[in-house]
C-alpha cells in the first residue's frame, strides 16, 4: 500500500453517491479539509458542495472560523460557507434511533450542522470522523521506527507523542521489552499502561443498583476479553494501540434531515488502510509535531496546499463540557426509573458524566413521548 489517496477519493464517490448537494461539516482541522479539498477537487463541477460550520472557541481563546476562512482562501477552495455560533440552540433535536443515545460530544451541535446543510438543500452530510483513530500516528512505535531504520527519527517522534497516563519514556520502553513477556502479560500490560482507568473497575457511583453492579461485571468482563483478544491475535503493544483506537468507534446516526456519512470509516477505505505499515503513521520529514503525527491525512491533500494547513490541533474541552452545567442537570426520567442515583446530581460530577447523562436522559425521554415503557 504506498497511497492511500486514490482509496480515499474511491470512499468520497461512494460518500456522495447520486446526490446533488453535498455538505462538509468543517472544523478548520486537518481531517475535514481533506474530505472537503478532494470533494470540491473531485466533484466541484458536477455537486452543489457547502461547507458548514459551528463557531467555537478553542482552549487557547481562538475561534476555529478564521482558520476554516484562510484555508478555504488560501487553497483557493471554492464553496459556500455556513456558520452558526456554538451558543445557538436547534430548532429541532437530534432523530431519535431505537437503537440507543447519541454518544457524541456534541449531539445539538450536530443537529445545527444537519440543519445547516438541510437549509443548503443538500442531500448528505460528510464530516472527518474517524481519520484520527484509522491514520494518527499512536504511542508504542519506537520498535517499529527502529525495525524500518528510521533510528533518526525517534528524538523527535518521543518529544511528540506525550503518554497520558505514563511517561513516554516509561511507554517506549516497554514497547520495545514486551517480546520479552509472554503473550498474555503482554496483552495485560498493555492494557493497565493505556486504560488504566478501566483496569482498576471505578465505581460507577452515578448509578443506583443493580444497575451499578450490572455496569461494574460487564466493565470487568470487558476488559477480559480484551486481555484474550490482544493475548490470541495481537503480537505489539504498538498493534494493540492502534486496534484500540479504532475500535470500538461508533459511528454516529444521522442526527436528521440528511444522510450521514464518514469517508474515513467507510469499510472498503479502512480494510485499505489497515495494511498500511505502522511506521509510515508518523512521518519525522515534516517540520511539525502535529504534521509529523497525522502526516497520512497529509498526504491526502491535494498539490499546493501544504503551505496554508495549520500547524497546531484546536482543542475545545473547555467549549464541550461548558454545553453542560452539572449544577443545574436535570435527569426526571432517569431518577423515576431508578436507572440513576439521585445523590449522584447533589455532588461534584464529571462534566463528561454529565454530558452522558444529559444524552441517556434525552433519549429515554423521547422513547416515553413515543410509546415505550421500562421493563425489569
Amino acid at each position: 500500500m504506498r497511497n492511500l489517496r486514490t482509496e480515499f477519493l474511491a470512499s468520497l464517490r461512494r460518500a456522495v453517491g447520486n446526490s446533488e448537494g453535498v455538505a462538509v461539516a468543517t472544523s478548520g482541522g486537518l481531517d475535514s479539509l481533506a474530505v472537503l479539498a478532494n470533494l470540491i477537487l473531485e466533484h466541484g463541477d458536477q455537486r452543489r458542495i457547502t461547507a458548514v460550520a459551528i463557531e467555537m472557541i478553542d482552549d487557547r481563546g481562538k475561534s476555529n472560523i478564521p482558520v476554516a476562512r484562510n484555508l478555504l482562501e488560501g487553497i483557493g477552495l471554492r464553496c459556500d460557507l455556513r456558520i452558526v455560533p456554538i451558543s445557538r440552540r436547534p430548532t429541532g433535536v437530534p432523530e431519535w434511533h431505537a437503537e440507543g443515545p447519541r454518544l457524541d460530544a456534541l449531539p445539538d451541535a450536530n443537529r445545527l450542522l444537519v440543519e445547516l446543510a438541510h437549509e443548503a438543500g443538500a442531500d448528505v452530510l460528510l464530516t472527518g470522523d474517524g481519520a484520527d483513530e484509522l491514520l494518527g500516528s499512536g504511542q508504542y512505535l519506537t520498535p517499529h521506527l527502529f525495525r524500518h531504520g528510521n533510528v533518526r527519527a525517534l528524538p523527535d517522534y518521543w518529544r511528540d507523542h506525550r503518554g497520558e497516563y505514563q511517561p513516554t519514556k516509561k511507554l517506549e520502553t516497554l514497547a520495545v521489552l514486551s517480546p520479552l513477556l509472554g503473550r498474555r502479560r503482554r496483552a495485560m500490560t498493555y492494557l493497565a499502561c493505556s486504560w488504566p482507568e478501566l483496569c482498576s473497575n471505578p465505581p460507577h457511583d452515578f448509578l443506583a443498583e443493580p444497575y451499578r453492579g450490572i455496569a461494574t461485571a460487564w466493565t470487568k468482563s470487558w476488559i477480559g476479553s480484551l486481555v484474550r483478544l490482544h493475548e490470541r491475535h495481537h503480537d505489539s503493544l504498538a498493534v494493540m494501540e492502534a486496534w484500540s483506537d479504532l475500535y470500538p468507534h461508533q459511528r454516529l446516526r444521522t442526527a436528521g434531515l440528511v444522510r450521514n456519512e464518514d469517508p474515513f470509516l467507510d469499510p472498503e477505505f479502512v480494510e485499505r488502510a489497515k495494511r498500511l505499515p505502522l511506521h509510515r503513521r508518523y512521518d519525522p520529514s515534516y517540520p511539525h509535531p502535529y504534521w509529523r503525527m497525522k502526516s497520512q491525512v497529509i498526504k491526502l491533500m491535494p498539490p499546493g496546499a501544504l503551505a496554508h494547513l495549520p500547524t497546531a490541533k484546536q482543542i475545545f474541552s473547555r467549549a464541550i463540557v461548558s454545553r453542560v452545567d452539572p449544577a443545574e442537570l436535570s435527569a426526571k426520567y432517569l431518577l423515576e426509573s431508578g436507572i440513576l442515583s439521585a445523590r449522584a446530581l447533589s455532588g461534584d460530577l464529571d462534566p463528561m458524566v454529565a454530558t452522558r447523562i444529559v444524552e441517556v436522559e434525552q433519549w429515554l425521554a423521547t422513547a416515553m413521548e413515543l410509546g415505550y415503557e421500562l421493563i425489569d
